[in-house]
């Protein structure tokens, strides 16, 4: 098989339309060799496990239709998605070989459509265990699935009592062939007594299912410890450059950059006010230009009047409100041949990573880029294309 960075490269000509549209004036920018240099970090981090990977919500709002193959390319045979609306657009784009587990499990009615597309749904709970059961019997075959326990999340997941009570006095489980059990942390980041706790629980009830695959680990719980790590890693942000540890020997590659250009530029008179609400006035004779993004596009409105952008590696302040599709940014101090209609405007970048503006718009990485919107085209490159 090809290397899968050269791959993207042959073939980056078949994938030009990318379905986020060409004309926007913003550009997420996702490194695949960066994706690729995470990925293999994870296998080496666990190297006696399985690295999946998360692509629910559009792969993070990277894009899974591009990702989850080239995933899949370096190897990776695990997927997970959040529901049957986004496993089966996966599917269309995957190995049938490759297996996709549907977080949510089937919703009533969609287990016909599950089997279908070769999606295996995690049962979280009795009824959807028994409707499960009722479309096998109704098949006439024994269909696999996951279970997902509770062991201290409080969110989805069986009970634990009521697991081991429908494992051991029913017969429901028996006919199920269980391809995975798992459950999930609820701080996979630090190593302590609710984590320990959670370890002790699930390993409690994993003998119930002696031919399932194992899996307690998310990316953060990668650095738990190896005995939390079982047969099987769930690594979702780790892999798209989102830090998941405090670990000083762990950096995770960056996969995005953001970047928007100017549209105007003005110069606005001491004491004039910028943008909605007049919420800045200018303190001295300024140069303001106005770059096409905003809040429709995801860019957090609280970085009005706090945030900053980059344009040709120089730190630019955000002045006045973040609107729908604008933003303004004082760039009075650059030289007014770096600033014309057209130059790019840099927002996520190597001076400024997805977690630092997270931090700043008091968001999560993860919440940050599922934000970013249709309007911003996405363009793939790897080290051989740049």
């Amino acid at each position: 098989m090809p290397d899968p960075i050269d791959i993207e490269v042959n073939l980056s000509h078949k994938f030009a339309d990318t379905g986020y549209g060409d004309n926007s004036g913003s550009t997420m920018i996702v490194d695949l060799s960066a994706i690729q240099s995470n990925y293999r970090k994870f296998q080496a981090l666990a190297p006696h496990s399985a690295c999946g990977a998360v692509v629910k919500a559009d792969a993070y709002g990277l894009g899974a239709a591009r990702i989850a193959p080239f995933l899949a390319h370096l190897g990776c045979t695990h997927f997970f998605v959040a529901d049957v609306e986004e496993g089966i657009a996966l599917r269309d784009v995957l190995p049938s070989s490759a297996k996709i587990y549907m977080l949510h499990g089937a919703t009533p009615g969609m287990e016909p459509v599950a089997e279908r597309h070769n999606l295996l749904p995690i049962l979280n709970s009795r009824e959807q265990l028994d409707a499960w059961l009722r479309h096998c019997r109704r098949r006439n075959r024994a269909l696999p699935a996951g279970i997902h326990v509770d062991t201290g999340l409080s969110r989805l997941g069986f009970p634990m009592d009521e697991l081991q009570t429908v494992a051991e006095n029913e017969n429901g489980l028996s006919e199920l062939p269980v391809a995975l059990f798992m459950s999930q942390l609820a701080c996979a980041e630090w190593r302590n007594e609710v984590s320990l706790q959670q370890l002790h629980r699930f390993r409690k009830l994993s003998h119930l299912f002696p031919k399932a695959i194992l899996s307690l680990s998310n990316s953060a719980g990668l650095f738990a410890g190896c005995e939390f790590h079982f047969d099987l890693i769930r690594s979702g942000g780790g892999i798209f450059g989102f830090s998941t540890s405090d670990d000083p020997y762990f950096k995770p590659s960056q996969v995005v950059r953001l970047r928007t250009q100017i549209i105007q530029c003005r110069e606005v008179k001491h004491g004039e006010a910028i943008g909605y609400c007049r919420s800045y006035t200018a303190k001295r004779r300024m140069r303001i230009a106005t770059a096409s993004i905003g809040y429709a596009d995801g860019f957090p409105r609280i970085l009005g009047n706090r945030g900053h952008v980059f344009i040709c590696g120089t730190r630019v302040p955000i002045v006045g409100l973040v609107s729908m599709d604008l933003i303004t940014i004082d760039v009075t101090d650059l030289p007014e041949s770096w600033t014309p209609p057209g130059t790019l405007v840099d927002l996520i970048c190597p001076e400024q990573t997805v977690g630092d503006m997270a931090s700043a718009a008091k968001m999560l990485s993860d919440e940050l880029t599922t934000g970013i919107g249709r309007r911003c085209r996405r363009l793939y490159v790897s080290a051989l294309s740049r």
